[in-house]
């Protein structure tokens, strides 16, 4: 039952990571004129397909399925919702609080799945969700020093054009 209930948050977490891969896109790409935070979200966006990839890895090897309904269903969603804050004059600070905030959900998973690993008795897979763990900490930690300069960045150009 442990394993069955493991390849079941797997898939969640596989399905949350497709889903991501394109909001990052999106969101890198709203950053153009800052070249750095632009190359950081395109590597995150990189890392987020490559999570996606390990977990696939995982659920295979406990003989599970990648549950392709949900991925699709993740990938749209994700597309669409990466088109959500285009409207807004600060788009770029929705984005920062959107990618903070998922990050940190992201964490939250990866906390659980390495519980519900050790329970199952899966090292190999508690492994892996502590690399991707720490990577996702790591791009939280990035991202939540960045939300300074997007909020000051919006008000002074708001100013600007008043």
């Amino acid at each position: 039952m442990a394993t069955e209930e493991l390849i079941s948050w797997l898939n969640d977490a596989y399905a949350m990571e497709l889903g991501l891969a394109p909001i990052l896109e999106n969101h890198a790409r709203d950053v153009a004129t800052d070249s750095s935070a632009r190359a950081r979200l395109q590597r995150h966006a990189a890392d987020t397909r490559r999570h996606a990839e390990l977990l696939r890895d995982c659920i295979e090897r406990l003989g599970g399925r990648v549950s392709f309904v949900r991925a699709t269903a993740a990938a749209v969603a994700g597309g669409i919702e990466s088109l959500a804050t285009a409207p807004f004059r600060d788009e770029l600070v929705k984005n920062a609080l959107i990618d903070y905030a998922s990050e940190h959900f992201e964490i939250a998973c990866y906390r659980a799945l390495i519980i519900a690993a050790r329970e199952a008795g899966r090292d190999d897979v508690r492994s892996t969700c502590e690399k991707i763990l720490a990577e996702e900490v790591a791009m939280a930690s990035w991202l939540e020093n960045q939300i300074p300069t997007v909020v000051l960045g919006a008000m002074r150009g708001r100013a600007a054009s008043a």
